[in-house]
């Protein structure tokens, strides 16, 4: 008989077991009990286990986010759907979005951390601990290193100053300028907006040009060839012929 955390199968009479993960009684035969831990319900139900933090204790089912044992009639899609955890889920979207912040070791497992890569460090996953964690001088920090090249942004030989490839322009050397600056300049962004709406679906790289300050050219990995980064130059390769040629 399949049990265990994998299958969320338990005892339940002489003659039915339960499944804890779909909240259903099967008859206690391998056959019946086979046929349900193979059905689509039951590995949605543990997809959606996995992805929302819940996992099998004590032949029940505990939502770490929300940090109970979920009602014996309660569904796991419903229990998603529910004030708390859809409100936990925003939460911790909005705190993680754009700061390199793995969810999954602690969606996934019994572990209570999920883990920073930019800092390289766990860090338990409650809100207040993550909001505490982002906001911090050395996290910002670390985003910083990992953003500049991703946004031609270089350090010179005043260290009051970082000089931006992308707005030809010098920014002040604090991490709070250089973050409004990739955030919040509308020359930066109108860039980035105009060059990712280009090069989408062309295969053409910008990451060599943005991380060497004396890079002057971005690179088609269709055609194997270098073009001079600029909006021009761009455009006429991705609508030339030779591309267009080697679209298959």
């Amino acid at each position: 008989m399949k049990k265990g955390v994998l299958y969320g199968i338990v005892a339940s009479s002489k003659t039915r077991v339960r499944c804890v993960f779909c909240r259903v009684h099967i008859p206690k035969a391998n056959k019946c009990i086979e046929q349900h831990t193979n059905g689509a319900k039951h590995k949605d139900n543990i997809i959606l286990m996995t992805e929302n933090g819940m996992i099998f204790r004590d032949d029940e089912l505990y939502c770490k986010p929300c940090k109970r044992v979920m009602d014996e009639e309660e569904s796991v899609s419903k229990h998603i759907d529910s004030e708390s955890h859809a409100n936990w889920q925003a939460a911790i979207e909005d705190l993680t979005d754009g700061e390199y912040i793995q969810l999954e070791p602690y969606l996934t497992s019994e572990k209570e951390e999920a883990f920073c890569e930019v800092c390289k460090k766990d860090i338990n996953c409650s809100l207040q601990v993550i909001e505490s964690h982002v906001n911090s001088i050395v996290h910002r920090g670390n985003i910083l290193e990992k953003l500049k090249p991703l946004n031609g942004i270089f350090a010179v030989d005043n260290d009051e100053e970082v000089y931006c490839k992308v707005c030809d322009a010098y920014v002040d050397n604090t991490v709070q300028t250089i973050l409004e600056h990739i955030d919040d300049d509308e020359e930066h962004i109108e860039w980035f907006a105009e060059m990712e709406d280009l090069i989408e679906e062309q295969d053409v790289s910008l990451e060599r040009y943005l991380a060497n300050e004396n890079e002057v050219n971005v690179y088609c990995k269709r055609c194997d060839l270098e073009i001079i980064c600029d909006i021009q130059s761009i455009e006429n390769h991705v609508h030339s012929e030779s591309h267009l040629n080697n679209l298959g």
